[in-house]
């Protein structure tokens, strides 16, 4: 009764699967050992290459998003008696385009012929007879399924979806793999033959057992459907010094919903006026340097998978703007930016994988989930790590306008960059 389960968990099957590590599992009943073992190199593999194009757009995105609002007017006194504070609530929503949508999924395989032949796996013996003495059981086998997908993909025996959903989608798919085709592949295939045919019984047992029991299929997870992201930021402008100013924002670790997790940034800008080098100049220009860097963390599914991303964004821009007496002010401005994007997941094999392998049983009475090392069914509880990194660079143009309330100012505008923005909000000068 396997069932793909749609939710985040499901994206930690695939995305996020284990690293290659060793493991202590006692034999039991229910399950393959080598199985496991092999299943999880293959997921970290399976990891390194779809994590970054499955999570990469929410993270981008949540920064890109925070990153907004250092800007409206451009008019920074040259000098002024005493210091002035300018408080607001900045707001932002971003809205998630198509192609952040779907990604190309792959799967590990090794292309080049006879690869698993490698002396770190296979020692080759000429003499007094041609035979074979494996030096590395479990990296042999592994070898051996990587390239036995590359054949089983040629010829339709293992099959992956050639668009699968982002954290942002929403189009469920699934790896199917006919286990009893690759085992055919195995021991029938020429290049494979080889080897095979020199092993003792409890070897080729052994390699049989280990790609028969593998999962059958991995579900693709069907994403969030998520349209858009919102925010909203205090920030704290001080000025002035010789025509600068300084700017400050800061939100504490806040959940900022069930699919995003924990966000929290702090961000520090210096802006200074250009316009003030001019006589009468038509209208305000300045120039903008800021840092924000922001963290984020969240716990999902059953498996309870984390994810942890810190991230150190860049920010140059050139904005001007113009008052219009009585109406309001008009403001417009071109940034850089730059990010740098570390991330961190830690997780145990997701449930579905564990129900494949046998980790894990299901009551057919309930549908309920058994886990009960007496039964052998002992579960994963084997805590894995896996990190990447990710840079990025965009242009942002943005337009906006401001009115001004006394000493209150509402505001409003929209930015056009890789990950498009509206943003607004409410500050008061004292």
């Amino acid at each position: 009764m396997e069932k793909p389960v749609k939710n985040l968990t499901l994206f930690c099957v695939v995305v996020l699967l284990a690293l290659c590590a060793t493991v202590d599992v006692r034999a039991q009943k229910n399950y393959d050992t080598n199985s496991v073992i092999i299943t999880r190199s293959l997921m970290h593999e399976l990891f390194n290459a779809n994590s970054v194009p499955f999570m990469q757009p929410l993270v981008t995105t949540i920064n890109a998003t925070s990153n907004s609002r250092f800007f409206s007017q451009a008019y920074v006194p040259t000098s002024v008696d005493k210091p002035y504070f300018r408080f607001g609530i900045h707001t932002m929503m971003g809205f998630v385009r198509d192609d952040q949508r779907l990604y190309t999924p792959s799967l590990p395989t090794e292309a080049r012929p006879y690869a698993f032949l490698d002396s770190q796996f296979v020692k080759v013996v000429l003499f007094p007879q041609p035979s074979f003495q494996i030096r590395d059981t479990a990296g042999l086998a592994l070898s051996l399924v990587k390239r036995l997908f590359h054949k089983g993909v040629e010829r339709g025996f293992v099959t992956v979806p050639s668009k699968a959903a982002t954290i942002f989608g929403n189009a469920p798919g699934t790896v199917n793999i006919q286990r009893d085709s690759l085992v055919t592949i195995l021991s029938t295939d020429a290049e494979f033959s080889a080897i095979f045919s020199q092993l003792d019984s409890a070897n080729k047992a052994f390699l049989v057992s280990a790609v028969s029991k593998l999962p059958a299929a991995l579900s693709l997870p069907p994403g969030q459907n998520m349209n858009s992201l919102f925010a909203a930021v205090p920030q704290l402008e001080i000025g002035s010094w010789h025509g600068t100013e300084l700017l400050l924002r800061y939100v504490p670790p806040v959940k900022w919903d069930t699919s995003v997790g924990d966000f929290s940034f702090f961000g520090i800008a210096i802006k200074h006026s250009l316009s003030q080098y001019f006589n009468d100049p038509l209208f305000h220009a300045a120039v903008q340097v800021g840092y924000q860097g922001t963290s984020l963390a969240n716990t999902v599914g059953v498996t309870e998978a984390k994810l942890e991303a810190n991230a150190n964004f860049y920010d140059v821009n050139i904005h001007i703007s113009k008052e219009f007496d009585g109406i309001c002010e008009v403001y417009t401005g071109v940034d850089y930016a730059a990010v740098d994007i570390n991330s961190s997941y830690s997780y145990v094999l997701p449930q579905e994988v564990q129900i494949s392998l046998g980790l894990l049983g299901v009551d057919p009475a309930t549908n309920k989930v058994i886990k009960d090392p007496a039964r052998g069914w002992p579960g994963d509880d084997v805590l894995q790590v896996s990190k990447s990194q990710f840079t990025d660079s965009m242009l942002k143009w943005t337009f906006g306008l401001q009115k001004t309330l006394g000493r209150f100012a509402v505001f409003a505008d929209y930015s056009v960059s890789q990950f498009n923005l509206f943003t607004g909000g409410l500050s008061y000068r004292f």
